[in-house]
């Protein structure tokens, strides 16, 4: 939901909250976070800065809800249903939270995860908004895998959740690399399924 919500009036127009959100990503990852203001964001999408400000605070605000509904993960649960295999079932994961196959979407991935190391807000929203419902996903896919005799403590399963979001941060922020399907399934092969199956 909108950090706003209109209690009378014109009921907002949900068809605008995706044009604000993919300009406002589509410019973050041209420019990056801190060059991005609200002003340019609404000249991008076409609307009026009010039009904003109705639906959301701040940038902030804007940018942990553009991040979390690039792919809802209640959308990405329901496509991984498709996949009989583990291996398969987190590749999707992977691939559609972190868009492997939009370069742009995660230049501005790599910018705000950058800048939330310098903004709290920024950070915890998306420590909340995304990277938890990411776990949640991920713990969702291996559930039937895993019960109901565990072979792995809760803190071992933690920190596998961990491995693809770490290594995809390393890559996308510090080596400055885009992110491909070889790379995901790199992952899954040499880091998370050995562990799965250990």
């Amino acid at each position: 939901m909108s950090a706003i919500e209109k209690k009378k009036g014109r009921p907002l127009d949900k068809s605008r909250d995706r044009i604000i959100m993919q300009s406002a990503l589509e410019l973050i990852g041209e420019h990056g976070y801190e060059r991005v203001s609200m002003d340019r964001i609404a000249q991008h999408a076409g609307v009026g800065k009010a039009t904003i400000y109705r639906r959301w605070t701040s940038k902030t605000h804007l940018v942990i809800q553009a991040i979390s509904d690039v792919k809802p993960f209640e959308e990405i649960l329901q496509e991984v249903e498709q996949f009989n295999d583990l291996r398969d079932q987190l590749f999707h994961l992977m691939a559609s939270s972190f868009r492997i196959e939009d370069e742009s979407i995660q230049r501005a991935y790599a910018a705000i995860g950058s800048a939330a190391s310098q903004n709290q807000e920024l950070e915890l929203g998306l420590q909340q908004g995304y990277y938890h419902k990411f776990r949640l996903a991920f713990f969702a896919i291996l559930d039937p895998y895993m019960y109901p005799n565990p072979a792995l403590t809760l803190e071992q399963l933690d920190l596998i959740a961990d491995i693809g979001p770490s290594m995809i941060h390393y890559r996308t922020i510090v080596t400055k690399k885009t992110i491909d399907a070889n790379y995901i399934y790199q992952i899954i092969d040499e880091l998370i399924l050995p562990k799965l199956c250990h």
